[in-house]
């Protein structure tokens, strides 16, 4: 089995798996957009949504943040909604919870044939976590006050990209092992 089979039939052939992943992506999405403050409360308790500045879509914030196009109110909850931030919050959950399925199909797979991967336990989805967390960290410092914040916001740029490619690699990674086990 090819590792790009063995990826496909990890996280679509199996729908537990796929609501996994969509389940990790959804969540994921929504604290990213949380701790960079598109999403918060504030809503009247009403359902409405706005969305009057299409023309801004691209427009930047800053890096990998952009401006919001509209306004959706869900109950107690505002959202001043960005596509490209949704977008990459949703992209990055994805990716999270592909490698933690996965991490979870090499474990399982270990245990079933006998068969020990070098660190093929939950351990080495470890990085795909610390990777799907690296973008938010610096912001969660920053929430919290910590002096530490200012020496890693020159960071922050980096950070995203980063975590998107060291998430792609693991996933490759974690692919190509799932891969080798299985028959």
């Amino acid at each position: 089995m090819t590792a790009l089979a063995a990826l496909r039939d990890a996280l679509v052939g199996r729908p537990r798996n796929a609501v996994l992943v969509g389940g990790c992506g959804l969540a994921y999405a929504a604290l990213y957009l949380w701790m960079i403050g598109d999403l918060g409360p504030g809503g009247g308790g009403g359902l409405a949504a706005r969305f009057p500045a299409w023309d801004r879509v691209w427009q930047a914030r800053g890096p990998f943040h952009f401006e919001p196009v509209g306004l959706i109110e869900a109950g107690p909850w505002v959202w001043t909604f960005s596509p490209l931030n949704t977008l990459l919050g949703l992209g990055i959950g994805l990716l999270l919870g592909g490698n933690l399925v996965l991490g979870w199909r090499v474990r399982r797979a270990a245990i079933h044939c006998a068969w020990h991967p070098p660190g093929g336990s939950l351990l080495a989805a470890l990085p795909a976590l610390l990777a799907g967390g690296a973008c938010c960290a610096p912001i969660v410092l920053i929430w919290l006050g910590l002096p530490l914040a200012g020496v890693l916001s020159p960071l922050l740029p980096w950070l995203l990209p980063l975590a998107v490619l060291l998430l792609l690699a693991s996933l490759a990674t974690l692919a190509r092992r799932l891969a080798a086990s299985t028959p």
